[in-house]
């Protein structure tokens, strides 16, 4: 006969707490310091306690069907050295936090902004202020530049970051499903006609997103004649006269870019848009853009990314995972009014 299963009533009077305080402990709840969570949460182990999952469920439908109480705060850590006017200029960035504080306040949870480079600000300081205030998670915004490494005491902490752009430690990560969108965007171009694709980015950006856009792009080429593979114009600190210069070169009749500075540049030029080329961004600012291309839902991303670390936060799964695990968001298609009509047969609902 199997022994049964350890209980939380078993927990709690091998540890002499209250069965409640062993459920806010094995929830890794804030309201508990984190002596008391850990002590419970090793007896726990010693004990061989596995959550029900039948239970588990029943709680998550339960919390489902009504307004959850405020839980904890969560921290937005970012690491700009000009504070929040840096972040918060980059519209995406934006709608990340704007879609993560929302999701947040749904599931009963606030988001707290908490920056790396502030004046003075150490790793050791910063991790004495977050479990000062009983934070439990931490969102790690997506960073200046790509290739980041934060010297961070992350394992007291249920941990998500958003974005390419930290690369250690590796954590788990939501972020736009980028090689996807380019994609879609290619097989767009061609529905409407287009036969000479060029590709501009400016070589940073393309580091963000580990070179995603540009590798879609490369694939569809394959498609191409050799006489329509245009060579890609990625370049860092991208000018104007640089652009210009591989336009009138290689004489694009649709341009695939991140940059709307790309339209002002071909106005200045004489250059009509969509009359002469067609430009098509790879991830439009806002759902209103004029601009055609792909919206990136990063209201959604930012979203999912908290419910991901809310779920971690449930669970007491904290520090760095060993299997890091990735969650890709869709975009979907944003008409805009920078490329020739779509063929009928193809037009869609559009953002």
């Amino acid at each position: 006969m199997n022994a049964p299963r350890p209980s939380q009533r078993d927990i709690a009077r091998a540890a002499g707490v209250t069965q409640a305080t062993v459920s806010l402990a094995l929830n890794n709840h804030p309201r508990l310091s984190a002596a008391i969570r850990d002590r419970v949460q090793a007896i726990a182990r010693q004990l061989g306690y596995r959550p029900d999952p039948y239970l588990a469920g029943l709680s998550a439908y339960r919390r489902q069907r009504r307004h959850p109480g405020f839980q904890a705060t969560l921290a937005w850590l970012t690491g700009f050295p000009d504070g929040d006017r840096g972040w918060r200029t980059i519209s995406t960035f934006l709608h990340y936090f704007e879609g993560a504080s929302q999701r947040a306040a749904e599931l009963g949870y606030r988001i707290e902004e908490h920056n790396l480079a502030r004046p003075g600000m150490t790793s050791a300081r910063m991790e004495r202020i977050l479990r000062a205030r009983n934070i439990p998670g931490i969102l790690v915004a997506p960073q200046p530049h790509p290739g980041a490494c934060l010297d961070f005491p992350f394992s007291r902490f249920s941990c998500v970051t958003i974005g390419y752009t930290l690369a250690a430690p590796r954590l788990h990560m939501v972020t736009n499903h980028a090689w996807r969108s380019a994609d879609m965007l290619m097989t767009e171009i061609r529905a409407r006609g287009y036969r000479r694709p060029g590709f501009v980015m400016e070589a940073e950006d393309e580091l963000r997103i580990k070179r995603l856009f540009s590798s879609a792009f490369l694939r569809t080429q394959h498609d191409l004649p050799a006489s329509r593979r245009l060579p890609l114009l990625e370049k860092r600190n991208l000018d104007r006269a640089t652009f210009l210069r591989w336009y009138r070169r290689h004489k694009p009749d649709v341009i695939v870019t991140l940059w709307d500075l790309v339209y002002p540049w071909l106005a200045d030029a004489g250059i009509r848009v969509p009359e002469e080329v067609g430009l098509a961004l790879l991830s439009v600012r806002e759902t209103g853009d004029p601009f055609s291309g792909m919206w990136g839902n990063p209201f959604l991303v930012g979203a999912r990314a908290v419910e991901h670390l809310v779920d971690l936060v449930h669970r007491g799964e904290r520090g760095i995972p060993e299997s890091p695990s990735c969650l890709l968001v869709e975009g979907s298609w944003h008409e805009g009014r920078t490329l020739r009509a779509a063929p009928q047969s193809t037009a869609r609902l559009s953002v």
